[in-house]
This record gives structure tokens, sequence and C-alpha cells, in this order.
């Protein structure tokens, strides 16, 4: 049956990696799939061709494991990912890129929110980002979907985006057209008719260093998204700008709840805390609980704490050899 795997009577989900010459961060990504609580997940990587090691590093990491790899030049990174999902089979997709990681308990979570929420065709949740060079991380706290904010102002931390494949079949491919922001027009086209639900977890780890396209052509990233932007909103106006301003407001508030809420979550006893960004909490080993706390200090916390998970963690760190 489609969207199963083996005897797992769990849904089967299908994770898409685009990669090319990301070896020594490639090996985190999949790793870190690898290493996810829930059973049945099916990982597929597309390389465009890479010479800095990857083919040997996708023949040793695939063996014995659901892992599936295709290596060949390519059009690009969404021309990658559309082949990648094309021959993905799960019930549920996602693609995460060759920086980028889960946390163990990502997809458990997600999986039992589109339980939760069968009217759900896309499940999404908080992100954490941590810069390769300085080693400061930030919290990627979501809003509740709003689609004029998305249009308007707007992001999805796309890391944490998973749906279901009856929308991937509604919405058919990303834009290839496009080169850096395929997805935040597929959610802006997807929320036109489809339902979004939020989680309140972090689900993902975003890497940021000099090689990632968002760096390095931050420029042609923000001309492409504006462009894709006018598709669907006026961006100039008396009624841009009060709808913009209206949207941080609200961005703002639900910031400061979330920081609120986990602050209060952080000096709990493990078993008194309640579901909201309770795994990621728990990992105890990994967490600095007080600079939780210190981050939830309006305008000067980010400052005072800037790292809130260990940097001796091995796997948010690319390999050196």
């Amino acid at each position: 049956m489609v969207g199963t795997s083996g005897d797992s009577a769990e849904p089967l989900v299908s994770i898409v990696t685009a990669t090319f010459n990301r070896a020594p961060y490639l090996v985190r990504t999949i790793d870190s799939i690898a290493a996810q609580t829930y059973p049945n997940v099916e990982h597929i990587v597309r390389d465009g061709g890479s010479t800095d090691g990857t083919v040997e590093l996708l023949t040793e990491r695939s063996r014995g494991k659901r892992l599936r790899w295709t290596s060949q030049p390519d059009n690009g990174m969404y021309h990658a990912i559309n082949a990648g999902l094309a021959e993905s089979n799960g019930e549920i997709v996602a693609y995460l890129n060759s920086d980028d990681l889960y946390f163990p308990w990502t997809i458990a979570t997600v999986v039992e929110a589109f339980r939760r929420h069968p009217e759900a065709s896309f499940v999404f949740g908080d992100v954490l980002a941590v810069d390769d060079t300085t080693g400061r991380q930030e919290f990627y706290w979501m809003p509740p979907f709003n689609l004029d904010f998305i249009r308007r102002s707007g992001f999805l931390a796309q890391p944490g985006v998973f749906w279901r494949r009856s929308a991937l079949e509604d919405l058919g491919p990303f834009d290839v057209q496009l080169r850096y922001v395929a997805d935040c027009a597929y959610w802006m086209a997807a929320g036109e008719k489809h339902r979004f639900v939020k989680v309140n977890e972090f689900v993902a780890v975003e890497r940021n260093h000099p090689g990632t396209l968002r760096e390095s052509t931050s420029g042609a990233v923000w001309e492409e998204l504006r462009s894709v932007r006018a598709r669907y909103v006026h961006m100039t106006g008396m009624e841009h700008d009060i709808r913009k301003k209206v949207h941080g407001i609200r961005r703002r508030f639900w910031h400061r709840a979330y920081w609120t809420a986990i602050a209060v979550q952080a000096t709990l006893p493990r078993h008194l805390r309640a579901s909201p960004w309770r795994s990621f909490l728990n990992a105890s080993r990994d967490i600095v609980v007080p600079t939780i706390l210190l981050r939830a200090v309006p305008l000067i916390g980010g400052r005072l704490a800037p790292v809130v998970i260990r940097p001796s963690r091995r796997w948010l760190e690319p390999e050196t050899s």
C-alpha cells in the first residue's frame, strides 16, 4: 500500500535532500534523519554530481539503512527536489537541505500533529538557527498561519514544514523557474485552499554559514522574493503599509508569548512540563535551561545568552576530517 513501508503500521514519511559538494555538512543531515525515533522514514538524496566525496559518503551511509540516492547533474536545487518528491512513496513528505538537521523527535512530533488534525494538509513548527561561524543561536518562532502575512511580509522556516501527499498531488512540483524562493511561493499558493497547522515544538536546525545560498546571494534572494510577493499583493500604498504594520505587531505578540511560555516551562520539573517544546527542553544534556530564562528578557536577552544548546554537541558541527 502506498504510504507505508515494511510491516510498520505507521504512515511512511519521505524526506528529500538535494545536495552538491556539501559532504562535510551532508553527513550530519543524513545522520539526523537516521536517528529519528519515528520508525517509518525513507530518505531520498539527489546529488548534482559532486566531486568532494559525497558519492563515497552516500555509498557508505546507505548500507543497511532506508536511504536511496542518485548522483548526476541537475538543473538546480528545486529541479532535484522535484525529482526526489516524484520518486517518493510517503503519505507525508518534506525536504531538508544538506546544511540542515532534524531533532530526533521531529518526525514523530509531526506525524502526531497530522493525526490530531486530519483536516490539515501542512504542519510546521519552530526552528533553531545556528551560525556556524559565531555559534550564535536564534529561535525562529513561527506564529499561527496567516496567508496575508506570508504573502506580504512573513515566512515559514522551510526546514520545519511537512505536507501530505494529497497536497503534493494537488499543488504539483516546485516552480523551477525560481532559483531561491520556490518554497515561499509554494506556501503562498497552498494557503489559498489548504489548511496549515502550527506545532509548538522545535523540529529542525537551520545551519547558517557563508556557503549557503541564502548567505552568499542574499540580494538576489530578496529581489526574487519581492517579485513572488507581487503576484499576490500590492507592495506599495497605504493599505500595504497598514497591513504590514499590523502583521508586525501580531508577530511580535506571538514571539513574546512564546518566549514567556517556554521560560515558564524551563523552570518546571520534567514531569510537570506540558507538551509545548517539551522534547526540546527535556534534552537536558544539550539544553542550557538558565539561558532560556535570559533569552526571554526583552531587548538584552539575546546579547546576554546567545547560546541555548551547548556548542560541544557534535551533530551541530561540520566534519573537519
